[in-house]
C-alpha cells in the first residue's frame, strides 16, 4: 500500500492510502483510503482513527471536523488522521468489509490472515502505529447497539503504562471508561504491542446524536492537549472506571422475537432485575418472555434493533472498579 502524501514534512495535507484490489468490480482498481496529517513544531505523534467498523459514523464526523479546525501552528508534534479506516465497509454502511467479509478489528497482528482488510490493518500497524507515541480509535455501537458514551482501555501492561492510560482516560473525560482484556486482533492490541498509549471510545450508536459527537470531540481534543500535542492546556476532567467481562456482564437473548428494553444506557441495574421483554412475532398465544440481569452493574451497551435471534446480545454491563485495582494488571 502506498501513501500519497508526505507524513513527515511540517504543514497540513490530505490525501489517500492506495489499496489495490481486483474483483468483479475492481479489475485493476484502487480504493483510496483518506488520510491526513497536521504537523507543527517538534513533538510526539498521535494517530487518530475512525471507521474501523463501517456502520460507525460518529468517529468519522468527529475526525473530519477536527481536521478542518486544526492548523499546524496549533500543533506541537504531528497528528495523523484516518477517519474512514475501513472505507469499503464505510461506503456500504456495514460493520464488516464487503470485499472479504472480515472484521477489521479482529485481523491486526495475524500474519496467517490475508485479504484487503488485513492489508489495511498491516499498513496501520507497521507504518502508522510504529511511528506513533499515542493513538485514539473512535467507535460506536453502529446500527445494532447503543453505548453509553465511554472510553475503553486495555487493563494490561506495567504500572507506568497503565497509569498513562488511566491519565488519558481522565483527559478524555467520558462519564465512564470501560477496562477490558480485549482481543489480540484489535487496533488497540496493535497499539499495546507497540508500547504506545492507546485509548478507544464508544460514542452511542443507533443514530448520530449531537451529545455523543460533542463528548467525542471535546474528549479527543482534551486528550491531545494532555499528551502535549496542542497549544492549549488540558481541562481537568475525571472518569469512573468500569470492569467488564465478568460472569453475567453480557445479557443474551434466550429466544427469537422483538426485544422491548426496560433500561437505558448508563443506568444501574441490580441482580435479578427485569431488563427487558421478548415478544413473539408470529403468535398471539405466547406471553412475552422476561429477561433478567444475572449480575448487578451499569448498562454500558444495549441492543438498538428490536428484531433478535436466540443468542443475540441484549445488554453489556460494567461494574465500578477503583483505580488502585486497575494498577494490578489482568495478565
Amino acid at each position: 500500500m502506498r501513501c500519497s502524501i508526505d507524513l513527515d514534512r511540517p504543514g497540513k495535507r490530505e490525501g489517500y492510502v492506495q489499496l489495490n484490489h481486483s474483483n468483479n468490480r475492481h479489475a485493476y482498481g484502487v480504493i483510496p483510503l483518506p488520510i491526513g496529517v497536521i504537523a507543527g513544531d517538534t513533538g510526539p505523534t498521535a494517530l487518530l482513527t475512525a471507521g474501523n467498523h463501517g456502520d460507525e459514523y460518529e468517529g468519522i464526523v468527529i475526525l473530519q471536523r477536527l481536521f478542518h479546525v486544526l492548523e499546524p501552528d496549533q500543533v506541537h508534534g504531528r497528528i495523523i488522521f484516518m477517519p474512514s479506516l475501513n472505507l469499503p465497509a464505510v461506503r456500504e454502511y456495514q460493520r464488516t468489509s464487503p470485499l472479504d467479509g472480515a472484521n477489521m478489528n479482529r485481523v491486526f497482528g495475524d500474519p496467517a490472515l490475508s485479504g484487503p482488510t488485513r492489508e489495511i490493518a498491516t499498513f496501520v500497524e507497521e507504518t502508522l502505529i510504529s511511528q506513533a507515541d499515542f493513538a485514539i480509535d473512535l467507535h460506536s455501537g453502529g446500527k445494532m447497539c447503543e453505548f453509553s458514551p465511554c472510553g475503553f482501555i486495555y487493563g494490561v501492561g506495567d504500572k507506568e503504562h497503565l497509569q498513562n492510560k488511566i491519565r488519558a482516560a481522565h483527559h478524555f473525560g467520558a462519564k465512564y471508561t470501560v477496562v477490558v482484556e480485549g482481543s489480540s486482533g484489535s487496533l488497540s492490541a496493535a497499539g499495546e504491542r507497540a508500547g504506545i498509549v492507546m485509548l478507544s471510545a464508544e460514542l452511542g450508536g443507533g443514530r448520530i446524536q449531537r451529545e455523543n459527537i460533542e463528548i467525542g470531540y471535546t474528549g479527543t481534543t482534551n486528550t491531545l492537549a494532555g499528551w502535549g500535542l496542542l497549544a492549549d492546556s488540558p481541562r481537568e476532567t475525571r472518569t469512573t472506571f468500569l470492569r467488564s467481562g465478568f460472569a453475567g456482564s453480557s445479557v443474551m437473548s434466550p429466544i427469537a422475537g422483538a426485544f422491548e428494553p426496560l433500561t437505558n444506557v448508563g443506568q444501574a441495574v441490580h441482580t435479578g432485575e427485569v431488563v427487558g421483554r421478548i415478544h413473539s412475532l408470529d403468535a398471539l398465544d405466547q406471553p412475552p418472555v422476561t429477561v433478567c440481569a444475572e449480575s448487578a452493574g451499569i448498562v454500558v451497551g444495549q441492543r438498538a434493533q428490536a428484531h433478535i435471534l436466540r443468542g443475540d446480545f441484549l445488554l453489556h454491563l460494567g461494574e465500578e472498579v477503583e483505580e488502585s485495582e486497575l494498577l494490578k494488571p489482568l495478565n
